[in-house]
């Protein structure tokens, strides 16, 4: 975990979630986010970082001190094949609480570029079948809505739960402040 000492605040954005609502910068904000950046026909990194977001929401929140206020948000690169309901579906075969969100191409690249990442469309003859090249990190945001860390693949489970808390202290020192 690359944690950052001053957070970046993140800019407005319109996304459209599993659910076909709005989600923007305001549903960010009161949550601690872990954003991934992928595509549901992706074929290996996307599976496996979504098995591993599953397991981490799970160490994260139980027990009686887990945290309360984490979301977990997979945001779809593949606008032209992901729509909500596939997004829905998807997500919800590794975690039901996971967010699928996608948007236009034009917003996408709003959200990642803010981010530093990074994602490219091959082009195909074939329209069905074609490759999305995109980041494999996991972006943390703050409840405050800024960016505060970034996660690199492979991805231990329990060292991201410890630094995670120690992060989640810092902030609550920070925002007394």
């Amino acid at each position: 975990m690359t944690v950052f000492v001053d957070p970046k605040p993140l800019r407005e954005f319109a996304l459209t979630d599993q659910n076909s609502h709005a989600f923007d910068l305001a549903h960010l904000k009161g949550n601690w986010s872990f954003l991934f950046f992928g595509y549901t026909h992706c074929p290996d990194i996307c599976p496996s970082t979504l098995a591993s977001l599953s397991k981490l929401r799970e160490q994260l929140t139980k027990g009686v001190n887990g945290s309360k206020n984490v979301q977990f948000v997979f945001i779809s690169v593949d606008p032209r094949r992901d729509t909500a309901a596939i997004l829905k579906e998807y997500t919800g075969y590794f975690d039901p609480s996971i967010i699928g969100v996608t948007g236009t191409e034009l917003e996408l690249r709003n959200v990642t570029r803010q981010l530093g990442a990074l994602f490219e469309v091959e082009s195909a003859l074939d329209k069905e079948s074609y490759q999305v090249y995109h980041t494999s990190a996991i972006f943390l945001i703050n409840p405050q809505g800024q960016y505060v860390a970034s996660l690199m693949p492979p991805f231990d489970i329990s060292t991201i739960s410890r630094r995670f808390k120690i992060l989640t202290k810092i902030n609550a020192m920070n925002s007394q402040l």
